[in-house]
């Protein structure tokens, strides 16, 4: 038999009491949500609704291999990205043998 009760995975661990600022907290059995301050010995309660998505979506991230060939550029390293050509949609190193 245990006594411990499963551990509620929508439980919000806070980092310090809201009321002292105390950091000794400790979960506590009077709701799944509910924390105790060790230090002014309240009780209080953290949950986490949710987020609203946005308004505007955001635009899609460039690849690894896009974003360094922008980075080059923008730095003004043209001899980097000489050493990279594109084949078949893939970066690939190409090395010149003098």
């Amino acid at each position: 038999m245990s006594l411990r009760r499963a551990p509620n995975p929508n439980r919000n661990f806070p980092t310090y009491c809201p009321y002292c600022a105390g950091e000794d907290l400790y979960p506590n059995e009077e709701t799944d949500f509910a924390w105790k301050c060790g230090e002014c010995l309240r009780i209080f309660e953290v949950k986490f609704y949710g987020q609203d998505d946005p308004a505007v979506s955001h635009a899609p991230a460039k690849s690894t291999e896009e974003a360094l060939r922008d980075s080059l550029a923008r730095n003004g390293h043209a001899a980097a990205l000489a050493g990279f050509s594109e084949t078949d949609g893939n970066q690939r190193k190409v090395t010149h043998n003098a």
